[in-house]
């Protein structure tokens, strides 16, 4: 499946740029910070590389890249905070330049417009597929036209979906901001590698009261089975993973970038609260799709499902409004695909919410406001089915194709034979909407020893939070 957010990209440095005159002559220091820039430019390849393809296959190396990186960085931020004056004085002024994970605009290979976004800390970088430039005062765009004509089909097609389309490009000389974009670079991997692990991140409808009174219609994904359990355990604490990355980079790093204005939002406050959100929520998704097909006992009360649902798309409403804090015009900037899985996420989540809570309804005789939440829920879902470039169009065309129909013309019937009950207005129907549960999912903590650890080494299924 795709994944909403870009990989970050970098461009090149030297080592004598990250030393003082006065520790240049310091062969052990030397060695160590030219290994560090080995590391890095690994990782700057890596990054590269992923950019160009949906292929998610080789994702764990991308990890393992951005760690091995990272455990040589923490390192250097010890050396620079231990000997501050010597670099203050002595520096050279490196410039760490990287491309934005969140700004990005979407280009007719004909009409090229420069992104709307701030100027100073920022500047519009190369589309994904074309010519850095190199240096400062590379990536002047020259390759966005390409990566959107004739022949540029790979490039059409990355993890996003769509058409040619610029990261937006900043640069700074704080140390920091270098780590934050790096580990921004890990979280976005570790989400990746999540979504590798799995054919869907939606909930299907898979509750026995419903596939029992409408057999042949419940829902049956690829990742079905003992294995795919696992598979979405594993995929959940990925996820917690990157929330834990991003926590660690509103605690550490954004203090210390406080005064920079970078140009791009991807290490503000509320970017990487919305980002942890996001993550938290789509965990959720998961634990409770493991809950659907391992609790035997409880899985018979469509209540569990209605309220866990009801709670994510709530977050991802949140996620939303996070967004609209920004400036008006760094929010026109985000990327389109962020918003829109933010959007459709939350519309298809409050849609599955409702079928559950319809059987609810129909469970306590109240025949109208089940009919009520099944009509919402079918004219969410065919809503979504028709935006064609939605990551969840297809999990909504499955759910219409599946027991959502039958079960329509089912409560109908017993409205229209038993019931006899006005149905609610759709207006009415929200109002009725219960309030959903807390997050189950907990950030998994982040810490500087943490990077050096193989990106192979997954936790036990068992430390997923239960509900």
């Amino acid at each position: 499946m795709r994944y909403y957010l870009r990989n970050p990209k970098t461009k090149v440095i030297n080592p004598p740029s990250l030393l003082p005159s006065s520790l240049q002559n310091d062969t052990e220091v030397y060695g160590r910070v030219s290994k560090m820039c080995m590391l890095r430019e690994g990782m700057r390849e890596k990054l590269k590389a992923q950019s160009k393809t949906e292929d998610l296959s080789r994702i764990g190396a991308v990890i393992s890249a951005i760690e091995g990186y990272l455990s040589e960085l923490h390192w250097y931020i010890s050396l620079y905070e231990s000997k501050r004056e010597m670099f203050r004085d002595g520096s050279r002024g490196v410039e760490f330049i990287w491309k934005s994970a969140i700004v990005s605009r979407l280009y007719d290979a004909v009409n090229l417009t420069r992104p709307r976004f701030g100027l100073r800390g920022g500047n519009a970088g190369d589309s994904d597929g074309g010519n850095s430039g190199g240096g400062s005062n590379g990536g002047n765009g020259g390759g966005a036209a390409a990566a959107g004509g004739a022949g540029g089909g790979s490039a059409a097609s990355r993890i996003l979906g769509g058409r040619s389309f610029k990261q937006r490009r900043t640069q700074s000389t704080s140390i920091y901001v270098e780590l934050g974009f790096t580990l921004l670079s890990l979280a976005v991997a570790k989400s990746m590698n999540a979504y590798s692990k799995v054919s869907s991140l939606d909930t299907e409808i898979e509750c026995e009261t419903i596939n029992a009174m409408t057999p042949g219609a419940s829902m049956v994904l690829e990742d079905e089975g003992e294995q795919g359990v696992e598979a979405l355990k594993r995929a959940s604490i990925e996820l917690r993973e990157a929330a834990g990355v991003f926590q660690y980079i509103m605690d550490h790093v954004l203090p210390q970038i406080s005064g920079i204005r970078l140009g791009v939002p991807d290490l503000t406050p509320d970017i990487q609260y919305m980002l942890q959100m996001l993550s938290l929520a789509d965990s959720d998704r998961l634990s409770v799709r493991v809950w659907l097909r391992t609790d035997k006992n409880q899985r018979k009360t469509p209540n569990i499902p209605a309220n866990l649902l009801l709670g994510i798309q709530e977050r991802y409403l949140n996620a939303s409004s996070l967004v609209r804090t920004l400036q008006s015009g760094e929010f026109r900037s985000v990327s389109s695909d962020i918003q829109n899985y933010m959007r459709d996420g939350q519309q298809l989540i409050l849609a599955q919410a409702m079928i559950y809570l319809a059987q609810v309804q129909s469970d306590n005789q109240k025949y109208g406001n089940a009919v009520g939440f099944m009509r919402d829920a079918r004219e969410i879902l065919a809503g979504l089915k028709k935006r064609n470039q939605s990551v969840h169009a297809r999990t909504a065309e499955m759910l219409l194709r599946g027991p959502i129909d039958p079960l329509y013309s089912l409560y109908r019937r017993n409205n229209d034979t038993i019931g006899f009950e006005a149905v609610p207005s759709s207006e009415d129907m929200r109002a009725r909407l219960p309030s959903g549960r807390a997050l189950i999912s907990k950030a998994i903590p982040y810490s500087s020893a943490s990077a050096a650890s193989s990106s192979s080494s997954v936790p036990s299924s068992s430390s997923v939070v239960g509900v």
